[in-house]
């Protein structure tokens, strides 16, 4: 009797071991991609709202847009060089900040931005100066906080924690070091991940991408640029939730996204496309909704969109057979193939240029919003946000 309590006592634990483990969902990513399919926008999506973002000497807009965030009752886009604040319907409000180094002010590098709705504050994170700048909503310089220089603060939680990633320790000769820090509003350190590199395992020196942290249902997520396993953090515990499958891809995570070309006489480097990186997948983003999961990533020069379906479980590469980049099909108005890129408040969004707006969609054809602007966009006019609201 003793003895059988012994084993069993035995199986508790290598079961406790292991449920995380079992739990874990492995989404078959790489024969998944190689399936093109078309998705319709209602399929995902309860509705949709094309928002022109106001033109203006002040707000015009860079071509990259690097956040669409809405909150309080304003909607905030960041274009790497500004954050500019719009009205949720797009009108122009101010920029927030400026580009200098005095206090307050912050390099032309603004590559994250998080937010407090409560407090009505904005977190700005610098990563050349290792600071992250904190303004109100009206656009005043209240304090900053010293962070790791080279990082980017890219998510808050619940708590009000703010979390940093860093790329550093990927150009380290044993590839260890910090990789995610999380700190309070005062800059102080709480605790933080850092990368284990797996024995055996041959990753790239040089990288372009950081960590990827998200919110789902009130939970944080992460996913490490050189591993293909989502974890969903609970303070200190990483939990794997989702893996990746690249099958024969695999092998091409160890590649390096660029090569080092050096010229003797000056003695410079220049950094060249890998040719024999083309093939290997680089995730930018992950969008995960209740029904489904977004996952922005780059193969072959070219950036492209998955959609994973959470009661199926089949992931597919979404591209209509007619349309000239990766998206779902708007059944809904009449517009372009869209791209999601952000996920703010139960809403997908992406980002429209006002030129292939009027080069692509038939007049005739649009309708609701998309309908209602068109006659008064201008070919050189700023970005058009498109909304789409998720299905419950």
């Amino acid at each position: 009797m003793g003895k059988s309590i012994r084993i069993t006592g035995v199986w508790l634990l290598v079961l406790a071991f292991y449920m995380p483990l079992m739990a874990q969902k492995n989404i078959a990513f790489a024969d998944g991609v190689n399936k093109q399919k078309e998705i319709k926008l209602s399929e995902v999506a309860s509705g949709v709202k094309y928002i022109p973002l106001e033109t203006t000497a002040e707000s015009l807009l860079g071509k990259d847009i690097m956040d669409v965030t809405f909150a309080g009752d304003y909607l905030f886009v960041c274009d790497y060089v500004n954050l500019f604040q719009f009205t949720s319907e797009g009108k122009f409000v101010r920029k927030i900040g400026k580009a200098g180094e005095g206090p307050g002010e912050y390099t032309q590098s603004v590559m994250a931005v998080v937010y407090d709705e409560d407090a009505q504050q904005i977190f700005m994170s610098d990563f050349r100066k290792g600071k992250v700048l904190v303004y109100s909503f009206d656009g005043k310089y209240l304090y900053d906080i010293d962070t790791q220089r080279g990082s980017m603060t890219t998510y808050r939680d619940k708590a009000g924690n703010l979390f940093g990633v860093t790329n550093e320790y990927l150009y380290t000769k044993d590839k260890r070091g910090k990789e995610l820090f999380v700190y309070n509003t005062k800059g102080k350190e709480l605790y933080s991940f850092h990368f284990r590199p797996e024995q055996g395992v041959r990753y790239p020196g040089i990288i372009f991408t950081y960590g990827i942290l998200y919110d789902h249902q009130g939970k944080t997520y992460y996913k490490n640029p050189l591993e293909t396993t989502i974890f969903r953090l609970e303070g200190k515990k990483r939990i794997p939730e989702y893996k990746l499958d690249l099958s024969q891809y695999e092998k091409l995570s160890g590649e390096d996204d660029a090569v080092i070309v050096v010229d003797k006489k000056t003695n410079t480097g220049t950094n060249l496309p890998n040719k024999a990186a083309d093939k290997k997948f680089n995730f930018f983003n992950i969008l995960e909704t209740n029904h489904g999961m977004g996952i922005e990533y780059a193969q072959e020069n070219e950036r492209r969109f998955a959609w994973y379906d959470k009661e199926k479980g089949a992931l597919c590469r979404v591209r209509s057979p007619k349309a000239q980049w990766d998206g779902f099909t708007d059944d809904m108005e009449g517009g372009c193939t869209i791209f999601p890129r952000f996920i703010s408040k139960n809403k997908m969004i992406a980002v429209a240029s006002a030129a292939i707006l009027l080069e692509k969609v038939k007049p005739a054809e649009a309708k609701g919003s998309l309908k209602e602007l068109l006659p008064d966009l201008m070919e050189d006019d700023n970005q058009v946000l498109v909304v789409a609201q998720l299905v419950n």
